[in-house]
C-alpha cells in the first residue's frame, strides 16, 4: 500500500472516528447530491483472482449491506437524475449501475439486489448476447492469465516476439493479439478460433471454460428476464466500441437500441461509455440522438451543475477498502483528490464516418 494511500485511509478513518462523515451524509450539502456506483463483475469461479474490477461475491453482499447500514435510498437510475435537478433527492441518495452484461450479474449479483430491494440500471452491450461465446478482449486477458504457468508465450502466427507471461507480459501480449485480430478484421466467430489456438498455446481447456460459460454474457432468454423483472436495461453500444464520427457512434447506438427493445418496452434513454472512453464531441451526438444522460468511470459525486452526458460514478473494485466505501456514501472523498481515470484501450475505432 502506497504512503498516499495509508495517509488517506488514516485521515478518512479520523472523519468517522469524529463523527464528521457521519454529520456530512445528513446535511443539505450531501442530499443535493447523488452517488451513482459502477460494478463490473461478481465473480462466480476465479475471476476476483485475475481482475481486481470483479467482487468476490461476499465483497459485493457486504458492499450492498454497507449501503443499507448507512441509511442509503437506493433510486433508479432515471428517477435519481430527474430528482436530482427538481432538488428532491432524499438523503444519501444512491444509484446502482453494472456494466456489459455479463452472467455473473444474473446468476449473482442480481439476486443479492432483489433481497435488499435495490433497483439496478445495467448498461447492455448487445452482440455477444446474441454470440454468445466468450466475449473476446477480456477472455484474451483471462487466458493469459489462467495459463501463466506455462512462462513463455511463444506464437509466431500472431506476433514474432514470444512474451513472458507475467503481468507486464500479459498485458503485451493481450495487446498484440487484440491487435491481430483487429488489423485482421476479424469476425466474432473467426476472433472465437483465435482464442481457441491461443488456449491451446497455453495449455487450457477452452471447451471446458465455455461449457462453464465463463466470461460469457447474459443470452436472449436471460436479458428477456430481466427486463421482466425490472431490470433496467440501458445503452452501451452494440459492439462495445466506440467511433470519432457521428455517422457510426450513433449507428452503434442504434444497433444497440434495437436489440434492447426485443428484451425491454423500456425505451432507453440513458448511455454509459465503453471503457471510460468519451471525447469531447460525444455529449452533442448524445442529446442529438436524444438521450438523457451519459456516465462515465471517473470518480465524483453528480450535483446539479454536473453535464449530464459526463456523469461520475464510483467505480466499485476490491482495491476499495469498506472505509473508503462508507465514506463514498457519506460524501467525504468529495473534498479529497482522486486519482486520474485512464480509459480502457481498445474502446475508441478510427475508422472514419462513411461519404453521405
Amino acid at each position: 500500500m502506497s504512503l498516499l494511500k495509508k495517509g488517506k485511509l488514516t485521515f478518512l478513518q479520523l472523519l468517522e472516528a469524529s463523527g464528521a462523515s457521519s454529520w456530512l451524509s445528513g446535511t443539505a450539502w450531501r442530499r443535493d447530491r447523488l452517488l451513482i456506483l459502477c460494478y463490473h463483475g461478481v465473480a462466480r469461479f476465479d475471476e476476483a483472482e485475475w481482475d481486481p474490477l470483479y467482487l468476490p461475491a461476499a465483497t459485493f453482499r457486504r458492499r450492498m449491506e454497507l449501503v443499507a447500514e448507512a441509511g442509503c435510498t437506493v433510486l433508479p437510475l432515471a428517477e435519481a437524475l430527474e430528482r436530482l435537478h427538481q432538488h428532491t433527492l432524499p438523503e444519501r441518495a444512491v444509484a446502482i449501475t453494472f456494466d456489459d452484461g455479463f452472467l455473473d450479474f444474473y446468476l449473482v449479483a442480481l439476486p443479492v439486489l432483489e433481497s435488499f430491494g435495490y433497483p439496478v440500471t445495467l448498461y447492455l452491450t448487445t452482440y455477444y448476447v446474441d454470440y454468445n461465446r466468450p466475449v473476446f478482449d477480456p477472455m484474451v486477458g483471462y487466458l493469459l492469465w489462467k495459463g501463466r504457468e506455462k512462462g513463455v508465450l511463444d506464437w509466431p502466427e500472431v506476433s514474432a516476439q514470444p512474451y513472458t507471461l507475467d503481468p507486464p507480459g500479459c498485458s503485451a501480449a493481450a495487446r498484440a493479439i487484440k491487435r491481430f485480430a483487429l488489423d485482421r478484421k476479424l469476425s466474432g466467430r473467426e476472433k472465437d478460433e483465435l482464442l481457441a489456438r491461443l488456449a491451446g498455446q497455453l495449455g487450457v481447456d477452452y471447451e471446458e471454460l465455455c461449457q462453464r460459460r465463463m466470461l460469457h454474457l447474459v443470452n436472449p432468454e436471460e436479458a428477456a428476464d430481466m427486463g421482466a423483472r425490472g431490470v433496467d436495461l440501458e445503452l452501451h453500444t452494440h459492439r462495445h466500441r466506440e467511433y470519432r464520427g457521428r455517422v457510426r457512434m450513433l449507428g452503434e447506438l442504434e444497433d444497440n437500441r434495437r436489440r434492447l427493445a426485443t428484451f425491454s418496452p423500456r425505451e432507453p434513454k440513458h448511455f454509459c461509455y465503453t471503457g471510460g472512453m468519451h471525447l469531447p464531441q460525444y455529449p452533442d451526438y448524445l442529446k442529438s440522438y436524444g438521450l438523457l444522460s451519459a456516465t462515465t468511470c471517473e470518480s465524483g459525486l453528480c450535483e446539479v451543475s454536473t453535464n449530464p452526458y459526463l456523469l461520475p460514478r464510483l467505480v466499485d473494485t476490491q482495491a476499495l477498502t469498506d472505509l473508503e466505501f462508507r465514506s463514498w456514501l457519506a460524501g467525504t472523498p468529495h473534498f479529497l483528490p482522486t486519482r486520474p481515470y485512464y480509459p480502457a484501450e481498445g474502446q475508441l475505432l478510427e475508422d472514419p464516418d462513411p461519404a453521405a
